[in-house]
């Protein structure tokens, strides 16, 4: 009977390893001008365009709503994690937009040219807070969109004084500031942009979370890194797939080439304890 076990046990493991690395592929969302992609925490998704239109789709990949804004320009920021809003920010037009859950635009603006010179990078923060990074003087500066005054402004060279600068993307998520600086790293900052850690990661997507993990693919596998502990764990991505950005929230784990989104199911998938 021992020796039975014995050839039967690692038969079930090997079994069970793989049944564990299947995807589920439940849609496709085919759209070859894809400019940005951001989920909400209540399944949809937002996909803008290289025109800064804005489509959300649930996970089944039915377009539901659409929002078309009065100025054309491709957007460098697209967060929709929050409860209520919906931010975006464009560089070219030096403009930010906060949306409602069903995209109707609430506050929408020009960056204050007599407070931040030039808008490198932006996000949406707590209170009524927008971070700019300022290219010009090479500084964080927090903005009051409702009083549309910068309260707080801090030397980024001071922070980082090993630092190119280089920032490429910018994100505020659980009340920390991470910035992706090119082949630097990410760097975690707390909400008065004090620096608290260090990620040496070399990201080339936005920046995307799911709990305490910043999620990312790279040589053919799904990343999980935790940015508290600084643990990383990795999963196979699913096969014949090119892959260059990685999104996941609690239903699904959404995936794309630069052209189609490809939504799984995340319950059907190596992620279903996570």
């Amino acid at each position: 009977m021992k020796w039975i076990l014995g050839l039967i046990l690692p038969f079930l493991i090997f079994s069970n390893s793989l049944a564990q690395n299947i995807w589920k592929l439940e849609s496709t969302i085919d759209f070859p001008r894809l400019g940005l992609i951001s989920l909400d925490n209540q399944g949809f998704i937002f996909l803008a365009d290289l025109e800064g239109n804005i489509y959300q789709f649930d996970h089944t990949a039915k377009e539901i709503n659409n929002f078309s804004p009065a100025r054309q320009g491709a957007l460098s920021s697209l967060e929709a994690a929050r409860t209520a809003n919906i931010f975006t920010f464009s560089i070219d037009l030096q403009e930010y937009r906060i949306l409602d859950r069903f995209i109707n635009p609430v506050a929408e603006n020009r960056v204050p040219l007599d407070q931040i010179n030039l808008a490198k990078s932006a996000t949406l923060g707590n209170n009524n807070i927008i971070w700019f990074f300022d290219e010009a003087d090479l500084s964080l500066k927090q903005f009051d969109f409702r009083i549309r005054i910068v309260q707080q402004h801090q030397p980024l060279n001071l922070i980082l004084n090993q630092s190119s600068l280089d920032v490429q993307d910018m994100r505020e998520y659980q009340n920390m500031l991470f910035l992706n600086i090119r082949n630097e790293g990410i760097y975690i900052l707390d909400n008065q942009a004090n620096l608290l850690k260090t990620l040496p990661i070399k990201l080339d997507q936005k920046f995307s979370f799911w709990k305490n993990f910043l999620v990312y693919s790279n040589e053919k596998k799904l990343i999980l890194q935790n940015f508290m502990t600084g643990k990383v764990e990795t999963v196979p991505l699913p096969d014949n797939l090119s892959v260059k950005e990685v999104w996941v929230n609690q239903y699904s784990v959404i995936f794309s080439d630069g052209k189609r989104v490809f939504i799984f199911s995340k319950s059907n998938s190596p992620l279903a304890e996570y």
